[in-house]
């Protein structure tokens, strides 16, 4: 398949959102009411029915997770010394600069790139990622971001609150109802699944129109040093130390291994800037790199896809 029949639908989808808030056609509180739609309903649908109907293999793919995982770890911990000794920044800071360089968006770009170039067969390894990727790089950030302040009764009471979140809400929720139901094989009646299907058919092209309209409100603003290096750590050297892990020391399957590649390479997801507005940190800089990681991506998600989807 030529790269562009993959990406041309996707940016096409995500121009068309843009345009639309750009123009004003859709106001601030219809974008982020499509946007509500998608996240609490048309995505987790698509989750839901998928894991809950998928073939999951017997044993974890731990060196999958290894691959995947490691990098964005280490990579989150360097840009957060990186940033203390280059900008001086304070904790808080220290967190959203890593967030930014480390956290890719799976749900808006990483899952319509990974099924048009490799087909549903890459929803599982992707499912994988999704299920525990708030879960980590939010409670490195809490410990990043609290360094100063951490004691054993605010680790786990932190903890306790992160994990609590993100049971409930739709996209986690979902995935784990999901896979009670695969786990212990229960039934889902006939029309209730077409309904669900209906519903998640209209999760991918939704999410990138969303991801149109939300590329409207980040404005280039200053603080361009910090933002090139997350934008390159981002889109260069985590999906380069992924590929080194996934094809060259652990053995992986092909299609598992690419799609670890491919998400790893999405630009920063949206996630970083709500993490950064609640901190009040580092908001320009993250605004920044998800302009600069999303134009960037283009090229090398294409690059990624080319080299990669014939071994996949």
């Amino acid at each position: 398949m030529e790269i562009l029949e993959i990406i041309f639908p996707i940016l096409v989808i995500g121009f068309v959102g843009y345009l639309a808030a750009k123009s004003s056609y859709l106001n601030y509180d219809e974008c982020d009411a499509i946007s509500k739609l998608v996240f609490s309903f048309l995505v987790p649908a698509l989750l839901f029915i998928k894991t809950a109907t998928v073939e999951i293999p017997e044993a974890m793919a731990w060196e999958f997770l290894y691959s995947y995982y490691t990098p964005i770890v280490f990579l989150y911990l360097l840009c957060v010394f990186i940033s203390q000794k280059l900008f001086n920044y304070r904790p808080a800071e220290q967190s959203v600069f890593g967030m930014g360089a480390t956290y890719p968006n799976i749900v808006m770009v990483g899952i319509p790139v990974c099924v048009y170039a490799l087909g549903e067969e890459a929803m599982l390894p992707l499912f994988i990622l999704i299920a525990i990727h708030n879960l980590t790089l939010f409670t490195i950030g809490f410990f990043v971001a609290e360094q100063d302040q951490l004691s054993m009764k605010s680790i786990l009471k932190s903890l306790a609150g992160i994990l609590k979140k993100l049971i409930t809400t739709p996209i986690t929720g979902s995935l784990i109802a999901g896979y009670i139901f695969n786990l212990l094989n229960v039934p889902i009646y006939k029309p209730l699944q077409t309904g669900l299907d209906l519903l998640g058919s209209a999760a991918i092209p939704a999410s990138l129109f969303v991801l149109g309209t939300a590329l409207h409100r980040y404005k280039i603003s200053g603080k361009i040093m910090p933002a090139m290096i997350i934008a390159t750590t981002k889109t260069v050297v985590l999906p380069f130390v992924v590929w080194i892990l996934a094809f060259h020391v652990f053995i992986i399957e092909p299609l598992w291994a690419t799609t670890a590649v491919i998400a790893s390479a999405a630009p920063t997801g949206i996630n970083a800037y709500l993490f950064a507005h609640k901190l009040r940190a580092c908001q320009a800089q993250i605004s920044n790199s998800i302009i600069i990681t999303t134009l960037a991506s283009i090229l090398t998600m294409s690059l990624i896809i080319s080299l990669l989807t014939p071994l996949a």
